[in-house]
């Protein structure tokens, strides 16, 4: 087993942070069954279909009536082969502040990018304030691929800009479909012109340089 890897998310809000966090928990099996039962039922009053997996994350009430992450929340949890410290952060430009304690100690930043939306002002500001933090390692996101059909060019075209914005980073790219699953915990069949590890497999390998 590898050791202990701190993580945070980062990225403009209503990027998907929260569901891609919820997805994550759920498939790998880290919440409980009366979180599950929880969200299911709310799920069911809130919105016809598959279950919100924001709400495994979305825990303070005002963050609920609002629909947005305020604080920054750390979630602990483990798999076969690794344990892991994820800080959920917010994506509201007033809550950067937030973002930034964060991402003071995570090894890992999951760089989120709606690809509908493209690189917003937000997403490069988290970008530069992880690397200011010393992070090297980086996750980038790029959600909401099954809006855009899987578009592979709308996928390198967020890739080339975020290399330009952390040209001395180590950044593994991944299209995702936070809501369905695709490349969360394995590859997705949606995504066959990607050939890199899923995020989930990519977050277990990592080896962090902490110097």
């Amino acid at each position: 087993m590898s050791g202990l890897l701190r993580i945070c998310t980062a990225g403009s809000v209503d990027d998907g942070k929260s569901t891609l966090i919820g997805r994550l928990l759920y498939d790998s099996r880290s919440v409980y069954e009366d979180q599950v039962h929880s969200v299911k039922k709310a799920s069911l009053n809130r919105i016809a279909g598959p279950i919100d997996f924001s709400l495994f994350t979305d825990g303070l009430k005002a963050e609920r009536e609002q629909g947005i992450t305020i604080d920054v929340a750390y979630r602990y949890f483990a798999t076969a082969r690794r344990k892991f410290i994820l800080a959920d952060t917010p994506g509201h430009e007033q809550y950067t502040r937030n973002m930034a304690t964060g991402a003071s100690t995570a090894d890992v930043a999951i760089l989120l990018v709606d690809a509908r939306h493209g690189v917003r002002v937000q997403s490069r500001r988290h970008a530069q304030i992880a690397r200011l933090l010393g992070i090297k390692d980086y996750v980038l996101a790029v959600n909401k691929m099954d809006l855009v059909d899987f578009d592979r060019g709308i996928f390198d075209g967020i890739r080339l800009e975020f290399e330009k914005i952390l040209p001395d980073a180590r950044l593994h790219p991944i299209p995702i479909s936070a809501l369905h699953g695709d490349n969360v915990i394995t590859r997705s069949d949606r995504t066959p012109w990607f050939g890199g590890a899923s995020l989930l497999e990519y977050l277990e390998t990592i080896q962090v340089d902490r110097n």
